[in-house]
């Protein structure tokens, strides 16, 4: 059975570039361009992993991650957060998710992180 991916992000090109790149690598990905249906989509899509954006449309995608990560139903669930900022704010960081990869993202490492997470 394939691995399913939600990936959260308003910029639509990136979505778009993302579900291609994890398709091609055979998972099933949904696509989510609204924090908003974040929580109806981890719900009517059980992902086994979550790759989103920290800066969304009208939401902190750190505090998302720490919501689903309280939650004991969807705390097991492993999150990447992408970002477009510096290393060092990378680092000041304090929020539970299980991987963070800088914006643009170099394809291989986010392509290994998730392929470890889903182990």
């Amino acid at each position: 059975m394939k691995k399913k991916i939600l990936v959260v992000d308003d910029d639509l090109l990136l979505l778009i570039s993302l579900e291609l790149l994890l398709s091609d690598e055979g998972y099933s990905v949904k696509l989510v361009n609204k924090s908003s249906l974040i929580k109806e989509s981890i719900i009517t899509f059980s992902p086994d992993l979550i790759i989103m954006d920290i800066w969304l449309d009208e939401a902190d995608g750190r505090e998302i991650c720490d919501e689903i990560k309280k939650s004991p139903l969807t705390s097991q669930i492993p999150i990447i957060l992408l970002t477009a900022l510096s290393h060092q704010k990378i680092s000041e960081f304090d929020c539970q998710a299980d991987a963070i990869i800088g914006k643009p993202c170099n394809h291989n490492i986010l392509l290994q992180t998730t392929s470890d997470l889903l182990l």
